[in-house]
């Protein structure tokens, strides 16, 4: 038996394809931005402070960015369980990490700016590479950068 189907069903499912699609580009567009900002912040910071730039390791961004969804899911801020572990294949002798949540990137990187061990974090000599995770969920952005050298 062949079923006809209604042309309007047809027209509402494209739409709701369409905004699904288009509302998931459009998350996606703005967390690659808002870590590439992070970065860039991150960056200059260091450089005013004399050291040399992080290098970006996009491996361990996908790590900081799972980390990030968990925390934004979870709704509260936590360090990654056993950090050295999910480095050991980058050989690092040192490593640390900075989670924030806020409304903006800024707020976040400027709360960073104010902790003593947020900065240390961001102004360690020892650090040369980072991975940087970066989700929006529930109205606020959820920062993981990993640092380690």
């Amino acid at each position: 038996m062949h079923q006809r189907r209604s042309p309007l069903l047809l027209a509402v499912f494209v739409v709701l394809v369409v905004s699904l699609a288009t509302g998931s580009a459009h998350a996606g567009t703005r967390t690659v931005r808002a870590r590439a900002k992070v970065f860039a912040l991150v960056n200059r910071y260091r450089q005013q402070h004399g050291l040399a730039s992080l290098r970006e390791n996009h491996a361990v961004d996908r790590t900081a960015r799972r980390h990030s969804a968990l925390m934004g899911s979870q709704r509260r801020l936590f360090h990654s369980a056993d950090l050295q572990s999910k480095l050991r294949s980058y050989h690092p002798s040192t490593w640390g990490e900075n989670v924030g949540t806020g409304p903006s990137i800024w707020r976040v990187f400027k709360a960073w700016t104010r902790s003593s061990s947020h900065r240390a974090n961001m102004l360690n000599r020892h650090f040369d590479r980072a991975g940087i995770g970066v989700v929006f969920t529930h109205g606020a952005y959820w920062i993981t950068t990993i640092f380690y050298g």
